[in-house]
């Protein structure tokens, strides 16, 4: 029998009432799961001012969790991830999936006490500068429970935790700096660390974040999450009036030794890989070899104390599986084979790539191929110019350079730019780094600065760049056209991954319409994005105004300048056929547009790729391009069934016959995107990285 459905879904409330999203990733917890859902339900029909969702990612769990949280929870939506994507990857997948203005991550092992929820959303939409909010935690017996927050490691923690002082001492705000001393979490205040236990933030700063990194697979996310929101200006805090019980480690469910010690690799490995992640490569050494020498100081306590079974002594012993870090540790953690690292000219493979991770939340293309070459055995990381000075870079990976340094408003921070950035290069050339170039257009779109400081960058570039890529074979003779100085460097092809690991396209067609408003006999044209120039939007909008069709017409996106969305909304005027959603499109909006659409329609002035493009494939549905750039490769690769160019001009006859292709072409209800799995693409690369790493320096 299922509970009672608490306060309706964000789309069915005013504006007066608070929307949030609760995601909760489970594996093999369907009792704690249930009753965790039974609390929350209760808490939020006591919460008139919530409107309360809830979505749960099932990391392939094999305990009946799917069809009990569904039996009896259907108020929820429950994803069956069907294996085990690990904490950062559900959490992501969960998010994508949550209409609320907030999400709340709370984890399956809680129980959400009266009033809980309504503390933690009236405290942050009173105080949005903090952006992301904890609560208070307590033990199954009503005593605190302090993992709700945490301090950030620092040498001086480690070292504390090396010499035993952290044990010693434990609560010490000296010697045991990361528990935050005897602090009960009992006043409001501002922490380093909020744990994925209980964390709201709203959905923007979420999105501007760009998510939980899904490098780590278990632990440590939540830390690095924190950490990045603080660097971003937000400053996270704890809320006690939001309090919970948490019941900590439900999701490991093993006993005795083997449970305590594996868990505890887990927590290590997660230590491990902030340190990798967000230290510069001597201090993360340094920070790692204190976390063995504290681990084998209580391992030897242990065997002293006559517990040579003990959590401490398993931990030291699996010392090599957990201080790589994710994602090898993983692997070796839960029993499969082990990752080898994959060997540069010196040591394993260090790749500063601009941009890596950093602007996931905007396009996720680069932090899936970065993830992907991670899982080789490469480590990638967001340039850093003081990095590449001073600390051993294999390869510079450069994608977008004329948006990294010529986006500044103002020359003189241009200037300094491009002489940070190409000083330290000249640096870490003497110690034989690498650049790398992916040509994704041969032209910038928005034509950034001045045309002095674009040639000079120009000079700067070629006269560096050891090796180009490109997204197609034609890509690479655009290139080498446009840039005749690059004629003598090594080209390679590289295509565009899909987006399918990165979004959740599982929404039915008839759910997408129905929440943005369709009909579900209309036929639906749709282009979706940020609306720029290049985009060819206005004209869209005039060719189809132009057709006497039954059809209709959506446009959703954020325009790139006020005077294009004067253009936009110009063009659209007084055809009732015409939806436009001129507002930044969150992920799951996008996706709504997508699957409610029959057809893509992109009709580019001048591209060589389109992310836009592989996003629709990836999303099933058929697209409409010109044959420019890669977009003819493209529908060879993938199939003429679902890609459609054109050449010459966009007008009308060209939008008609692909509006009854889009109805009427026979196709499979999912494409082909085989030719486009990121496993390939990240080989792809590697080989490239090491084919220029053997040629001599570019002179």
């Amino acid at each position: 029998m299922s509970t009672a459905t608490p306060t309706p879904s964000p789309t069915a409330v005013d504006a007066a009432v608070t929307a949030i999203t609760v995601v909760i990733v489970s594996y093999n917890t369907r009792e704690q799961t249930v009753a965790c859902l039974d609390s929350l339900a209760a808490d939020a029909a006591g919460a008139p001012g919530l409107a309360v969702s809830a979505v749960v990612v099932d990391n392939g769990s094999v305990d009946g969790s799917v069809a009990a949280l569904r039996a009896r929870h259907p108020w929820v939506e429950v994803i069956d991830a069907g294996t085990n994507l690990g904490f950062a990857a559900g959490v992501n997948r969960g998010v994508a999936r949550a209409p609320g203005e907030y999400v709340l991550l709370l984890n399956p092992d809680t129980t959400v006490l009266p009033g809980a929820l309504t503390a933690l959303v009236e405290f942050a939409v009173a105080h949005p500068e903090h952006g992301l909010y904890g609560g208070r935690t307590l033990a199954a017996d009503g005593s605190l429970e302090p993992s709700s927050c945490w301090g950030a490691p620092t040498l001086w923690s480690l070292l504390c935790f090396a010499s035993g002082l952290s044990t010693a001492f434990a609560r010490s705000r000296l010697f045991d700096p990361e528990s935050l001393g005897w602090w009960p979490r009992d006043t409001v205040r501002e922490v380093p660390v909020i744990t994925g236990c209980l964390l709201l933030a709203r959905r923007a700063d979420w999105d501007r974040l760009g998510g939980m990194d899904e490098r780590y697979f278990l632990y440590g996310e939540d830390a690095d999450f924190s950490l990045r929101a603080s660097a971003a200006g937000l400053r996270p805090v704890i809320v006690p009036a939001a309090t919970i019980v948490h019941t900590v480690g439900g999701s490991t469910s093993e006993s005795g030794r083997e449970r305590n010690g594996r868990k505890m690799s887990m927590v290590m490995a997660g230590k491990a890989t902030l340190l990798r992640l967000r230290w510069s490569a001597g201090r993360a050494a340094a920070g790692i070899a204190l976390l063995k020498t504290g681990t084998l100081v209580r391992a030897l306590l242990e065997r002293a104390l006559g517990r040579a079974e003990g959590t401490w002594s398993e931990v030291w012993r699996r010392r090599s599986d957990w201080s790589a870090g994710y994602p090898a540790a993983k692997d070796r953690l839960f029993g499969q084979a082990p990752v080898q690292p994959l060997r540069g000219q010196r040591g394993g493979m260090v790749v500063e790539a601009e941009p890596a991770f950093r602007t996931a939340h905007a396009n996720p293309y680069t932090a899936r191929l970065y993830r992907s070459m991670s899982a080789l055995g490469v480590t990638v990381r967001d340039l850093s110019y003081w990095r590449l000075a001073t600390a051993h870079v294999d390869v510079v990976h450069l994608h977008w350079p004329e948006l990294t340094f010529l986006s500044a408003h103002r020359p003189w921070r241009v200037r300094a730019r491009l002489v940070l950035f190409f000083g330290a290069l000249r640096l870490a050339r003497l110690r034989g780094t690498r650049v790398v170039w992916t040509v994704h257009n041969v032209v910038d779109h928005e034509q950034r600065s001045t045309p002095a400081l674009r040639a000079r960058l120009r000079r700067l570039l070629v006269a560096n760049v050891d090796g180009i890529l490109s997204l197609s074979a034609n890509g690479v003779e655009a290139a080498r056209a446009s840039y005749p100085e690059l004629a003598g460097r090594p080209a390679f092809v590289t295509p565009h991954g899909h987006y399918r690991a990165d979004y959740d396209f599982s929404v039915p067609r008839a759910e997408a319409r129905a929440r943005l408003g369709l009909s579900e006999g209309d036929l639906v044209a749709a282009s979706v994005g940020q609306l720029r120039p290049y985009k060819n939007v206005p004209h869209l909008l005039e060719v189809f105004r132009a057709l006497d069709v039954d059809a209709r017409l959506a446009i959703a996106g954020r325009p790139s300048s006020d005077d294009e969305r004067e253009r936009i909304t110009r063009a659209a005027a007084g055809d009732p056929r015409v939806l436009l959603d001129l507002t930044f499109q969150p992920a799951a909006r996008v996706v709504d547009w997508l699957r409610a659409s029959d057809l893509v329609v992109l009709p580019y002035r001048a591209i060589e790729n389109s992310g836009s493009a592989i996003l629709a494939l990836s999303a099933n549905r058929p697209v409409l391009v010109p044959r420019i750039g890669a977009m003819g490769e493209l529908a060879e690769l993938v199939g003429g069934g679902w890609v459609r160019t054109y050449e010459g001009e966009f007008d009308e006859s060209v939008l008609a016959d692909a509006l009854a292709w889009a109805r009427d072409e026979p196709r499979e209800e999912v494409a082909d995107l085989s030719a486009l799995e990121w496993e390939a693409i990240a080989d792809s690369t590697l080989a490239a990285y090491r084919a220029v790493l053997r040629r001599p320096e570019t002179t």
